[in-house]
């Protein structure tokens, strides 16, 4: 779209999580003469790709333990299975 001015107007979707980011750092941003205030987002979707890879571990851990946890109960009745019978061969009965 052009405008009166002869400047083309772009329309940028942001996420909203990215949008309240911006939103809280607005009071330490200046603008330049022209009235237009430049932001880097790369720090932001560094942030962002970190927790979502910190979320991922933590999903993980969540999903082995529950595992681990069926892996150890049902070893549980092997492990007595053996001693029971180590007991038996043992103590000769």
């Amino acid at each position: 779209m052009k405008n009166r001015e002869n400047h083309e107007e772009i329309i940028v979707r942001i996420p909203e999580q990215m949008l309240r980011g911006i939103s809280e750092a607005a009071g330490s941003m200046r603008a330049d003469s022209d009235g237009y205030v430049y932001l880097s987002t790369t720090s932001r979707t560094e942030d962002d790709q970190t927790n979502l890879i910190r979320e991922a571990m933590m999903k993980g851990y969540v999903e082995m333990s529950h595992i681990n946890l069926s892996i150890a109960t049902e070893c549980l009745y092997a492990e007595y299975e053996a001693e029971h019978t180590l007991e038996r061969l043992v103590s000769g009965g």
